[in-house]
């Protein structure tokens, strides 16, 4: 059952921003994870093709609780106090009660986000509202298979960077090919649904890029790399000659994006997505 949970929490003191992205999140994560189950956290480190989690870029807020998208702070330094989210997605059912223990043990839960100590002061879990962005949720892969539907177009908001290795190359670009297969081989990894032999055959031939919004070039810029890719809102199209079935499939990975992210980097802050209705 996949999960996305929203950390909401503050610094305790003056930081680069860059000393507390990309590998220094997963750093902290993983750190969480080890102080509960080190058996845990030592498959995750043995077992390269196994992440069953994604990491979003940590974030910032005018006010607690204004959580309303991602987007990077600007300035070189993050003040303490600042209020600050993150958002963590669970791909794995096992994983979920191991990363809910470490706070349920602290009564003021505190974690280590590079040189910083980062005070919790929010965990959520579920949606707090019905009018809330839907950040918090969880939902069973079942569920996401039987609701799939059979429209043939969908709009997917690429929210941080976002690319595909392609060869000894990076695609920064929403290939439909690239973008679906992202999705399926993840799904794959953590659900058996059967899928069409060629569905990806099929999608380059039948799924194509119908609108693209906003769509430009940003980085993540951490303390030892730049993890750069594309941000934006594409509309994507499937042909009317195209079956029901590759249809619900397609439908299936695009809403499986909210919590599997997008292309490569994931556990870094890269490819956050979500669907726009």
């Amino acid at each position: 059952m996949p999960f996305s949970i929203l950390l909401q929490g503050y610094p305790t003191s003056d930081i680069p921003v860059a000393h507390v992205q990309g590998p220094s999140v997963q750093g902290m994560f993983l750190h969480l994870l080890q102080e509960v189950d080190p058996a845990v956290n030592q498959r995750l480190h043995d077992d390269s093709r196994y992440r069953p989690y994604t990491l979003s870029p940590l974030g910032i807020g005018t006010r607690h609780n204004s959580f309303q998208g991602f987007y990077l702070p600007r300035q070189q330094m993050l003040a303490r106090k600042t209020p600050c989210y993150l958002r963590i997605t669970l791909l794995d059912d096992a994983l979920f009660p191991t990363f809910r223990q470490y706070f349920l043990e602290r009564s003021e839960p505190t974690f280590r986000l590079g040189e910083t100590e980062f005070v919790v002061t929010g965990i959520l879990e579920t949606p707090p509202h019905a009018n809330a962005p839907q950040w918090t949720q969880y939902r069973s892969y079942d569920e996401l298979i039987n609701r799939a539907s059979q429209h043939r177009s969908m709009t997917l908001h690429f929210l941080t960077p976002t690319s595909f290795g392609h060869g000894d190359v990076d695609v920064p670009l929403p290939v439909p090919r690239l973008v679906f297969q992202s999705y399926l081989k993840r799904f794959q990894e953590f659900c058996a649904s059967p899928f069409l032999p060629d569905v990806l055959e099929q999608i380059d031939l039948y799924v194509g890029v119908a609108q693209i919004e906003h769509l430009r070039t940003e980085m993540i810029k951490t303390k030892r790399i730049m993890l750069q890719g594309f941000l934006g809102e594409v509309r994507f199209e499937i042909s009317k000659k195209a079956s029901p079935t590759l249809v619900s499939q397609i439908q299936l990975l695009a809403d499986f994006a909210f919590f599997g992210g997008t292309g490569k980097k994931t556990t870094v802050g890269m490819g956050q997505t979500a669907r726009i209705a």
